[in-house]
């Protein structure tokens, strides 16, 4: 077995905590082409009761494999939007109990007010992962239960920068697929963020000339304090070759497709359905393959290329971004555990300082 999984295994033995017969644990996760170490941990400390892939990021190996260890149901997070749904799918894997959901993307966001009430488990709360769970959680009227986020951890920041490192790989990737090269062109990062802001960094260090669009004050600020130009949606779309959506937030509309320059390439770094108004494009453009992971968008003279049919780029190539993974799957597990010892208030909640120094110690221990 390759070192990096065996130190792997040896982390999240280290960290994983006392066993609860009583806690189930209900996975929305991606499953990519690497052993079921985390899994595999959640098991020897609670039931995993159900494991949710994230149906666009699904080796099937790895599929085969989990489904052989544990209950798997396949779902869009659209599924999960219905109370009543949701909870009869909960209910058919979690019949009694404490049940904690670990979650990717607020899938259960639209439904986790009703919840509670409709669950034969005990619903203790949630832990989300991404930044667009986060805001789905946060952008609640009322949370009726706690929901921890390790969205904005520092530990994260590691996993985030490499992620926008892969989408660069990824996108340099498909682009030479199609016989085509960014250095010489014009890139817009839509977002600078976390992840907008690595890829902006590393399409620079390539000396692509890289502008953003960014609508929050402060981030715009921060990217021109980086040396790099800020520049208006409209323009964006009109002159940029190479566009990287990273908003989380629906970087382009419908409209918005009908201006983009011919011959671009569009990247998304996440569901196409956070990111990308495709639903009226995808009827209205004629779409042709061009290679396996590239479309071609053309009506009336205008052209444009799409990747991953607008969903993350990175996991064609596994979105590899080394041990950092399982420092953020190890916060996730400590997220567990101090849901499961601890009342805590309704609402969204983080674990502190102390804790995320305390995993990162172990986590060097093992990987530094």
């Amino acid at each position: 077995m390759n070192p990096l999984f065996i130190k792997s295994r040896h982390f999240f033995e280290d960290i994983q905590p006392e066993y609860n017969a009583n806690l189930n644990l209900v996975v929305v996760t991606h499953l990519l082409d690497m052993p079921t170490c985390y899994l595999d941990c959640l098991e020897r400390f609670g039931r995993v009761s159900m494991v949710i892939p994230k149906p666009r990021s699904i080796d099937h190996n790895t599929l085969e494999l989990v489904e052989k260890k544990f209950p798997v149901v396949i779902k869009k997070r659209d599924h999960l939007q219905s109370p009543e749904v949701a909870a009869a799918i909960l209910n058919d894997h979690v019949p009694t109990g404490d049940l904690i959901i670990i979650d990717i993307g607020g899938y259960f966001a639209a439904s986790v007010s009703q919840l509670p009430e409709k669950l034969h488990a005990n619903l203790k709360g949630i832990v989300e992962i991404t930044e667009n769970g986060h805001q789905r959680y946060s952008s609640l009227p009322e949370l009726t239960i706690p929901v921890i986020s390790i969205a904005r951890s520092p530990l994260k920041g590691p996993e985030d920068y490499l992620t926008g490192q892969s989408i660069v790989y990824s996108s340099e990737a498909l682009m030479r697929q199609c016989h085509h090269i960014m250095n010489g062109g014009n890139a817009v990062v839509f977002g600078y963020g976390k992840i907008g802001s690595s890829i902006a960094k590393a399409l620079h260090a390539k000396n692509i000339n890289t502008k953003i669009v960014e609508i929050d004050p402060i981030r715009a600020i921060e990217a021109r304090s980086r040396g790099f130009d800020l520049i208006q949606k409209d323009e964006a779309l009109q002159h940029s070759d190479v566009i990287f959506c990273a908003t989380g937030n629906q970087s382009l509309s419908n409209h918005d497709f009908s201006r983009i320059k011919n011959g671009a390439f569009i990247f998304s770094v996440t569901s196409s359905d956070d990111e990308l108004d495709l639903k009226r494009a995808d009827s209205s453009f004629n779409i042709t393959p061009v290679t396996e992971h590239v479309s071609q968008y053309e009506r009336l003279g205008q052209y444009f290329y799409l990747g991953n049919h607008g969903n993350a780029i990175n996991f064609i190539h596994n979105a590899e971004v080394g041990p950092y993974i399982y420092l953020v799957q190890g916060e996730a597990i400590m997220a567990v555990d101090y849901l499961q010892n601890h009342s805590l208030e309704k609402g969204m909640a983080n674990l502190s300082v102390a804790q995320r120094r305390k995993l990162a110690t172990s986590w060097l221990a093992h990987f530094g």
